[in-house]
């Protein structure tokens, strides 16, 4: 999904919580601006999760729809992974420096062991 960051960052804060439009009311814009959100940029992006059905009106308030809660999480859990591939190859590349630690570390993060385990071969090491 094509989405800019401000309006990922929306879609993020709209499965949190509901938000009023920061323009009806100085609270509203005050509860945008603690969440992180650009009060000026929330209608076109607002008009445009809605559009894609990302989120929904109810009343005065904007929601995630099912959807949106689901892309956003979809999008959470990749760049989860990525972080996780980006761990397992760094431990490989060092696992000529330190062979035991960078072994359980991939064996950590492919999750062929269990932290608690981890722990213990660890402090068997130490």
């Amino acid at each position: 999904m094509d989405l800019t960051a401000a309006q990922w960052q929306l879609l993020g804060e709209l499965v949190s919580a509901a938000l009023t439009d920061p323009s009806r009311s100085v609270d509203s814009t005050a509860t945008a601006v603690a969440r992180g959100l650009d009060p000026r940029l929330f209608p076109t992006d607002a008009a445009l999760l809605t559009w894609m059905k990302l989120a929904e009106h109810s009343g005065d308030q904007l929601t995630a729809t099912d959807l949106g809660a689901a892309l956003h999480y979809r999008r959470l859990q990749e760049s989860l992974e990525l972080r996780l591939s980006e761990v397992a190859r760094y431990a490989a590349a060092n696992e000529s420096s330190v062979p035991r630690f960078a072994r359980t570390v991939r064996r950590l993060a492919e999750g062929s062991l269990a932290f608690a385990d981890a722990m213990r071969e660890s402090r068997r090491t130490a």
